[in-house]
């Protein structure tokens, strides 16, 4: 029985699941959250924030005695650069050379600071390719490597979080082939379109829980603290409060839903059928009301991803509602499933 951690470091918690496979079965072994820690100007202290998150990252494992060694983690999408990329028929041994010359056009670093992977994920009969391309900078890549290495994990990937969540789609939603999904974070949304378990879009928002959270803080006059706890009770629902919360976080939700409809027409267009399902994740998925909203403003159906549906979770004592709570684990769960499933 072989066992995989998946590592989700968030901008504010680390989120880890621990998952086994037996028979043919997903095992939940193990699964938690930490905070992690907060600085003025992140960008300014990486390495000290990173090092601070080893030390969360290895309290949360000793905390949840987890003594799996590898890991697999997410690479922030926000510094991810990703591309669907067109090619005339070409050996593999080219794909490659062709590839680095088109990165030209859409990578704003020198290529020699970067690394770059693919996944062919269509071949038509002419032998013309449509590739998934992702990109990121090799500074960052090693100082994922440095932090893992120092804690005593075995790195086996880094992964965008395109590529892990669309392993939860295929657990978990088997039989739907087409769907835009929209994992949400605290400060970021990534948005992604899927097409028979293969990516074609990511994109990363700047928006995310937190923005929601602010908009209300600032309309209503409240303190962050009360102002989150206002969004997770009555969320997008006209009727609570008469609307005032819904109408807070009105504007910001518009920035989001116009961002997905653009998605959904890309989506369209390049796989030349609509999407079937939209499907949030993450931490700010279950906002009340908010997957009704969607619906109404963008006429498709849209569900809250439930990344436990096909996972034993009986061995596991874990303190979570994971019907409720379930969603916000969806990136650690997708990492966790590299080579499992």
């Amino acid at each position: 029985m072989s066992s995989v951690l998946g590592v989700d470091i968030g901008q504010n918690s680390v989120k880890v699941t621990c998952l086994s496979n037996d028979n043919s079965k997903v095992i939940l072994e193990a699964i938690g959250e930490s905070r992690t820690p907060k600085f003025e100007k992140k960008e300014v202290d990486k390495d000290k924030f990173l090092n601070e998150t080893g030390k969360v990252i290895k309290g949360l494992l000793g905390d949840l005695k987890i003594k799996n060694k590898q890991a697999v983690v997410s690479l922030p999408e926000d510094e991810v650069i990703s591309r669907l990329v067109r090619l005339p028929p070409l050996k593999d041994s080219e794909i490659m050379d062709a590839l680095r010359f088109e990165a030209e056009t859409f990578v704003p670093f020198p290529l020699e600071e970067v690394l770059i992977d693919y996944e062919v994920i269509e071949k038509d009969d002419s032998g013309r390719l449509t590739i998934f391309v992702i990109a990121a900078k090799n500074d960052l890549i090693n100082s994922y490597i440095k932090l893992f290495k120092s804690i005593g994990l075995e790195l086996l990937a880094l992964e965008s979080p395109a590529i892990s969540l669309r392993r939860v789609l295929k657990l978990g939603m088997p039989m739907v082939e087409r769907v835009v999904m929209v994992d949400m974070g605290e400060r970021y949304s990534d948005v992604f379109s899927i097409n028979k378990n293969n990516v074609y879009f990511a994109r990363s928002l700047s928006v995310g829980g937190e923005s929601l959270t602010r908009a209300i803080s600032l309309n209503l006059n409240l303190d962050m603290a009360s102002a989150e706890e206002y969004k997770k009770a009555y969320g997008m629902k006209e009727e609570e409060l008469e609307g005032k919360i819904r109408s807070a976080i009105m504007p910001v939700f518009n920035d989001i839903s116009e961002e997905i409809r653009k998605t959904l027409a890309l989506f369209s267009e390049d796989i030349g059928k609509p999407a079937e399902l939209l499907v949030l994740s993450g931490g700010g998925a279950n906002l009340p009301g908010m997957a009704e909203e969607l619906t109404k403003i963008l006429g498709i159906e849209v569900q809250v991803l439930q990344p436990f549906v096909n996972i034993d979770t009986t061995k596991t004592q874990s303190g979570y509602n994971l019907n409720t709570e379930g969603c916000k684990f969806s990136l650690a769960v997708g990492l966790a499933l590299r080579g499992l499933i």
